[in-house]
């Protein structure tokens, strides 16, 4: 009852949370997607024939996709997953391509 009393004195109460609750699951659907780009980027980078111009490619065009999900993120980009795909990169060139050609 006391709940019923505080809807009809504050109307916009519940649609203020239906709000809330419908840009928290956009956040949580671009994280995932962020996710996901990412994961198969390094999967790609560590697995896939590709030559070196190829790969720094494929790390540009996802920075792309990521700041179309996250503008004004560039830098966490770079601080976080640029990091990894070269790590990736280094890894897979000292396996196959030989100590002279990793990415440092």
């Amino acid at each position: 009852m006391r709940g019923e009393h505080v809807r009809e004195a504050f109307p916009w109460k519940g649609e203020e949370k239906v709000g809330q609750s419908e840009q928290i699951r956009e956040e949580q659907i671009r994280m995932f997607r962020l996710r996901l780009r990412a994961d198969l980027t390094a999967y790609r980078l560590g697995h896939t024939p590709l030559t070196r111009e190829e790969a720094f490619a494929l790390i540009e065009r996802t920075r792309a996709e990521i700041l179309e999900l996250f503008p004004e993120k560039g830098e966490v980009f770079d601080l976080v997953l640029r990091p990894r795909f070269l790590r990736v990169l280094n890894e897979r060139a000292l396996a196959e391509w030989g100590e002279t050609d990793s990415v440092n």
